[in-house]
């Protein structure tokens, strides 16, 4: 994925101001952009993306997609390649240990809940959380499409990180800058079988991943490696500790800034159709499912981006 610093200025500074996700409003006159919220995401039109893309409305794609965090397209009846294809254009595709795969596609996972099925069948969690950061690369991205979803509810809800990291006081955003986070995947597997049947999640049975590359530290302020903005990189899926601190310690401490990012003016909620495709940041942007329906099936099918190493601001001050 490319997006050069001259297209997101120059669009910036035509824009009319509007702040929006936290900064000024691209302008956009290839593809239609909808913002869902204040704080992040938009819904495009427009685009067929069965179809090849242009290179100017590829580029406006790549903008829409850096500058709101996720991206909605509907009416978007793909095949599992033409998904692939798509995909591509953000980075390349990975696989994770722990989220069940799609057929006989690896490269491709699901997540599925029945109408029979209880809400924890799901590799889900009460809060906030980012994908799989216990790699020592954790995934870029998430490209999502719906093939089945209940009538009503089974929203996916995202809070922007940049936003809650950015409303720190300067003395937090001191003390979250200097942390690094110990994020472990080691026992998902373990610890799943030890619960009743009834409660245990849908797991891939088995992966290629080796135990040592299941646990990882990383900062607790992520830092994108082009533009420098920072995002809090802190959340309890997977958490261990912070380094250096006693667990007691660590989870006072991350149930605060977890907390933060439950507050709705950092938010957006994406209500599912049949064929709607999303492609959501993982490194900046936070998620979770909202499993209020019963007796109906959702079915989502996924590719994930594999992502660079996160860098800390010190790191990045370094690197400058």
């Amino acid at each position: 994925m490319s997006v050069s610093a001259s297209n997101i200025d120059a669009s910036a500074s035509s824009a009319d101001r509007t702040i929006v996700a936290g900064l000024p409003m691209p302008e956009f006159r290839k593809i239609g952009v909808e913002p869902i919220s204040g704080a992040c995401g938009a819904e495009i039109s427009g685009v067929d993306l069965r179809q090849p893309l242009s290179p100017d409305v590829l580029d406006e794609i790549m903008l829409a997609f850096e500058h709101f965090l996720v991206i909605v397209f509907r009416d978007q009846d793909l095949t599992p390649e033409q998904h692939k294809t798509f995909s591509r254009h953000f980075g390349e595709i990975t696989e994770i240990p722990q989220a069940p795969t799609y057929g006989d596609h690896r490269d491709m996972q699901e997540v599925r809940r029945e109408a029979h099925e209880p809400e924890n069948v799901v590799p889900s969690f009460e809060s906030f959380h980012t994908d799989s950061p216990f790699l020592l690369q954790p995934p870029l991205g998430i490209v999502m499409r719906a093939l089945a979803v209940p009538k009503f509810g089974g929203d996916t809800a995202f809070s922007n990180a940049y936003l809650v990291y950015e409303d720190l006081s300067d003395s937090m955003k001191a003390l979250v800058d200097e942390l690094q986070i110990v994020y472990s995947g080691k026992h998902i597997w373990s610890n799943n079988e030890k619960l009743p049947p009834e409660k245990r999640l849908r797991l891939r049975e088995s992966h290629d991943f080796r135990e040592d590359e299941l646990e990882n530290i990383h900062p607790a302020v992520r830092v994108h490696p082009r533009t420098g903005r920072r995002a809090l990189f802190a959340n309890t899926a997977y958490f261990q500790r912070f380094v250096g601190w006693t667990e007691d310690e660590s989870r006072a401490l991350l149930n605060y800034l977890q907390s933060l990012a439950q507050r709705l003016h950092y938010h957006c909620r994406v209500k599912w159709k049949k064929d709607t495709l999303i492609v959501w940041d993982n490194r900046f942007l936070l998620h979770r499912g909202v499993h209020d329906f019963k007796y109906e099936r959702r079915h989502l099918i996924r590719t994930t981006l594999k992502g660079e190493r996160p860098i800390g601001p010190s790191d990045f001050s370094q690197a400058k």
